[in-house]
């Protein structure tokens, strides 16, 4: 038996509403097959060039990690450790 076959039977005994799931994601793997290594490659070089200007802006360089961390924890002032 050939796979589409397989793959037929068992939708044939689905509800129709997850026979439509099961059309929703054959379509969403077909437009997957489709994405072409290019589109990859210009994602790269677009997420590349953020992060270079990410690293110039330096966006938290006023900000002081330790201060930072016991503002978001809340941390209480231990007994001898001021």
């Amino acid at each position: 038996m050939k796979l589409e076959q397989t793959i037929q039977q068992h939708v044939e005994k689905l509800p129709l509403p997850l026979q439509g799931e099961v059309l929703d994601y054959v379509l969403f793997l077909e437009q997957k097959a489709r994405s072409h290594p290019a589109d990859d490659q210009q994602r790269r070089t677009k997420l590349s060039s953020t992060l270079e200007r990410l690293v110039v802006l330096n966006p938290f360089a006023k900000t002081n990690p330790a201060a930072w961390e016991r503002e978001l924890r809340q941390d209480r002032a231990l007994p001898g450790r001021e």
